[in-house]
């Protein structure tokens, strides 16, 4: 009754609120459309752009395959204040020693924290909701998140014209860092009660990985596709004191069987190769947005709004 109610009880919206906003603020990062040109006004050419773009892709596509594992491993709610946390580390990184290497440091920072974002949030939601019997609104929570993340973005791509233009790029990056720690403090007020054994019966393997639209670029953070079925890509969700030696087997015998699968099964292997090109491609064109408004010599804080429009018209 609780699934189909036009109304759900007060904790389910509660709950639902808690995980919009922290989409919300996950998203809110004033730094997405103007990075690009903070490392050209360090000197970086556009190849060495381009490796750090590769290397952001490659990171959160490698820690992406584990993450709903990670998820049953360890503390939801902890996962979901770390990932945030990390970033933050990343864009003070940028904002304080830019360089390079600090922006290799930042783009690696902001892949791991993404993926451990990302199976946690989706398993915390899923379980959190059939907890409180709601657990059929799963699809309407998620895709209310993902909207509120969409608003998130396009405000503050609009918002970083002004701040750039008024006070330059360390408030741009101040803003994102705060962004990110508010999320963090979001995501330390999520609930999360774990039970014995809750994941095993749903343990899919390990989720492939697909677009976030926690920016304008379709790179960012890669999040699972376990939208389907019962809920998010499953692990093993145990606890109790034998749960870290139980769990370490049951996420090894994930991964090879997932790993299996992708072997043995060419329809999956074709899906997985086709995901990981599209992103990489659709990534790699939307990051040079802001290279080619500064190009048409547009002032730095009138790039975010040109890459706003270009971001809306790719979304409509």
């Amino acid at each position: 009754m609780l699934a189909f109610s036009s109304c759900p009880p007060a904790a389910v919206r509660r709950l639902e609120r808690r995980l919009s906003l922290y989409a919300g603020l996950e998203d809110f990062v004033l730094l997405y459309p103007l990075y690009a040109l903070l490392f050209a006004e360090h000197g970086l050419s556009t190849a060495e752009m381009s490796s750090l773009f590769a290397l952001w892709s490659l990171t959160a596509l490698l820690v992406e395959v584990p993450s709903g594992v990670w998820a049953d491993l360890v503390s939801r709610r902890l996962l979901l204040v770390l990932g945030p946390l990390l970033t933050a580390t990343g864009f003070a990184l940028w904002a304080l020693l830019p360089s390079y290497a600090a922006f290799a440091a930042g783009f690696v920072l902001w892949g791991v924290g993404g993926a451990l974002r990302s199976g946690a949030y989706e398993a915390l939601a899923f379980e959190e909701l059939s907890r409180l019997g709601a657990g059929t609104r799963y699809a309407r929570a998620m895709g209310r998140a993902s909207a509120w993340s969409m608003v998130a973005t396009a405000a503050a791509t609009a918002a970083a014209a002004p701040v750039a233009g008024l006070w330059g790029m360390p408030a741009v990056a101040a803003a994102s860092v705060a962004a990110c720690l508010l999320c963090a403090v979001a995501g330390a007020a999520l609930p999360e009660h774990r039970t014995p054994g809750a994941g095993a019966e749903r343990s899919g393997g390990a989720p492939l990985p697909a677009p976030a639209g926690d920016g304008p670029g379709a790179a960012r953070a890669a999040g699972p596709g376990g939208a389907g079925g019962e809920g998010p890509g499953g692990g093993i969700g145990t606890t109790g004191a034998a749960a870290p030696a139980m769990g370490l087997r049951a996420a090894a015998a994930v991964l090879r069987s997932g790993a299996a699968e992708v072997r043995g099964t060419p329809r999956v292997r074709r899906a997985l190769l086709l995901v990981v090109a599209v992103t990489a491609v659709w990534g790699a064109l939307d990051e040079y947005v802001p290279l080619l408004a500064s190009a048409t010599g547009a002032p730095a804080a009138a790039v975010p709004l040109l890459v706003l429009l270009v971001w809306t018209g790719s979304r409509t």
